[in-house]
């Protein structure tokens, strides 16, 4: 494909059959709060608020797992300063470019390509990562492979470079692409195309150092530790999908199986495609990556694989489509072979765009129980739980992560399983936990037996209690003898 056909302003049918698309079901959702993307507009919220780029004012901890999203983020909202709506908004920016640049990538047929892009904005699964990453990484990752094809090599470098400090799973889109090029040109790449992605990379991970004390954010380790702790399932974690099917497929995986054959359709017509073929060793080195490291299975990892599914599923049904009417043609039945075609077309788009078509807000729980601390507690209050996002935007209080995705040695503790030993770093005033308590919150029922915490009385939220510290004599002994597991 030529450069010029690679330019998404000469196919208007793409551009329609997105950007409205997408621009609806992402005002529906504009309210949307993923509790990890809460996060984020904390240590931005922090940051414009004066107390820097960090979660709990004054930590220097780097908990951020999107570097350039949260540049991104700052930069975007300070005209607009309203983080909700900025954020819902960079995720409908970067899904249409997703979309609209995939569908360029995969083909160079303008329906075609209007297909591919309708079927990315139309499933409801991509709304459900907002205010994360996820968008900016899977357009990031269309574009490095939209140029390394168009021969601009500079440009692809540096888009890796900013594809890395997105997400560090990125590298393995480096990787495949530096190997492909080895390979094919028998050399290794000139210096001059390391150059800007190095100094990218580098940058960030000066600023981080300076900044945070560490060149690295916590994140990576801690995910890595939580699958290596089982606390998230047994086995091949990344594979157990099974609670997909009431979240995206409305309670039944047929919608799933259309997908997956129209797109293993799409791949067989596309197998002599150079980008085909990367595109599926790239998915097999970051699949194996999430599942012999056992990654957590948490929803946003999936994108990528859900990703390439959706635009070869619309390239798998444009062919089918093409390839009856053609037939139909020969055979002077072009209206009796078309139809079929059509209506199956219609009726996967209004399966689609009826499950997209769901306004979502915040978890309630979590927020109604993050108003009432914020409510109810003194301001200087330390606070405990092992979900933090919604909790630790709508309390605005000092926020202690069990899990330790924003603070130190929590992270590796769990990954020990070792549910106890924070309770020797930190001894917060409250400490949220859930009924029956989760696995990592087994410390409680020491504290509790022990006199050390107590139910707060006037905390009244089905499946959830909020611990009390006592200010009895002896509680920080008791403490101490539960970090131990005593």
């Amino acid at each position: 494909m030529s450069q010029a056909n690679s330019n998404p302003l000469r196919n208007v049918a793409l551009l329609i059959s997105t950007i409205p698309v997408a621009a609806w079901f992402s005002w529906k959702n504009r309210n949307y709060q993923l509790d990890d993307s809460l996060i984020y507009l904390r240590y931005v919220r922090n940051f414009f608020d004066g107390f820097g780029l960090t979660y709990n004012a004054g930590d220097h901890f780097n908990g951020l797992t999107s570097p350039l999203y949260s540049y991104i983020l700052i930069a975007a909202n300070a005209p607009v300063h309203n983080l909700q709506y900025t954020t819902i908004f960079l995720s409908f920016l970067f899904l249409c470019a997703a979309a609209i640049y995939g569908a360029i990538l995969i083909s160079d047929n303008r329906a075609e390509q209007a297909l591919c892009g309708f079927f990315i904005v139309s499933f409801n699964y991509f709304y459900t990562t907002f205010g994360m990453e996820t968008s900016l990484f899977l357009f990031l990752t269309a574009l490095a492979f939209t140029l390394y094809r168009d021969e601009r090599l500079f440009w692809t470098a540096c888009v890796i470079g900013l594809a890395i400090i997105t997400r560090t799973e990125a590298v393995f889109l480096g990787a495949v692409i530096f190997c492909h090029y080895v390979l094919s040109k028998k050399r290794i790449p000139p210096l001059k195309y390391f150059i800007a992605p190095a100094a990218i990379i580098a940058a960030n991970l000066l600023f981080n150092y300076l900044y945070y004390g560490s060149p690295l954010p916590a994140t990576g380790n801690a995910k890595i530790g939580q699958g290596r702790s089982g606390y998230w399932g047994a086995g091949l974690i990344f594979l157990h999908i099974d609670y997909m099917k009431g979240w995206f497929f409305d309670g039944t995986f047929r919608l799933a199986w259309f997908m997956i054959v129209t797109a293993a359709v799409g791949v067989w017509f596309k197998r002599v495609d150079l980008t085909t073929r990367l595109i599926l060793i790239y998915l097999a080195f970051l699949g194996a990556f999430y599942v012999f490291l056992r990654i957590p299975n948490y929803h946003w990892y999936y994108a990528p694989f859900f990703y390439f599914l959706m635009l070869y599923c619309g390239s798998g049904v444009f062919q089918l489509t093409f390839k009856s009417i053609k037939l139909a043609r020969k055979h002077r039945l072009y209206w009796v072979s078309a139809v079929p075609c059509v209506l199956l077309i219609i009726a996967f788009s209004a399966a689609n765009l009826k499950l997209s078509d769901i306004s979502r807000g915040s978890f309630d729980p979590y927020k109604n129980i993050g108003d009432w601390i914020d409510n109810n507690t003194p301001k200087n209050s330390v606070v405990a739980a092992a979900e933090i996002g919604t909790i630790g935007w709508y309390s605005n209080r000092y926020i202690i992560d069990i899990l330790g995705l924003t603070n130190p040695y929590n992270a590796d503790y769990i990954a020990k399983k070792d549910v106890h030993a924070w309770l020797g770093k930190y001894s917060p005033d409250y400490i949220l936990v859930h009924e029956p308590l989760w696995p990592f919150e087994a410390s409680a029922t020491c504290l509790t037996s022990s006199g050390a915490y107590a139910p707060e009385q006037g905390f009244h939220f089905p499946g959830y209690q909020l611990l009390a510290k006592s200010t009895t004599s002896g509680t920080s002994k008791h403490i101490a003898d539960c970090s131990r597991g005593i």
